[in-house]
């Protein structure tokens, strides 16, 4: 009986230190961004899948507005991706991913004042950080999505994507606010002519 005890509380607190092990991540990502410790910010970020990430909800946004078949759209897609490319090297680096998660605006893109609403990687206190877990989704075992702003509405929310690789969290995706969506489109529209 006392084995049976010890082994499910093992279990139950490998368990618990899974949970929360994305949310220290993410804790560790919000201390480098205000250090703006640029190597820490690297081994924390996979910039392939942020790049993806981006790209996607840019070519989503730009293809709503146009009128063309599903087989179309999805050719529109692989083609603007290429297209795309050039114009996310600048957005998805360290420096740009330290501009959005300080204050929720690319100041390549915005200008001073026209941010989504101001994020913080910090949730401040037990009751915002009870929400942010509450509200996080979880993909199965090797990825999480986190709102960083969990009292906004979801279109104007952002939320962070975590992936686990090897034994660390690492931030694969970031959805964008529909204002910063429209903003990237029209930056990425005027850099791909």
């Amino acid at each position: 009986m006392r084995w049976t005890f010890r082994i499910s509380f093992l279990l139950l607190l490998g368990w618990a230190i899974f949970m929360v092990s994305p949310f220290v991540a993410l804790y560790d990502l919000s201390k480098a961004v205000q250090a703006r410790d640029v190597a820490r910010i690297s081994e924390r970020v996979n910039f392939n899948a942020l790049r993806v990430s981006l790209a996607r909800q840019i070519l989503g946004e730009y293809l709503k507005t146009q009128d063309i078949s599903e087989r179309d759209r999805q050719l529109a897609a692989q083609a603007g991706a290429t297209t795309l490319n050039p114009a996310l090297e600048e957005l998805v680096t360290p420096q740009a991913l330290i501009d959005l998660l300080e204050d929720g605006q690319l100041q390549q893109i915005q200008p001073e004042g026209a941010a989504g609403p101001a994020i913080s990687l910090d949730p401040g206190s037990l009751q915002q950080a009870w929400r942010i877990f509450i509200l996080s989704e979880s993909q199965g075992f090797r990825a999480i999505t986190i709102p960083l702003t969990p009292d906004e509405p979801r279109d104007r929310q952002f939320r962070v994507t975590l992936r686990l690789s090897g034994t660390t969290w690492r931030l694969t995706g970031i959805d964008l606010p529909s204002s910063l969506q429209k903003a990237l489109t029209k930056r990425a529209a005027v850099a791909s002519k």
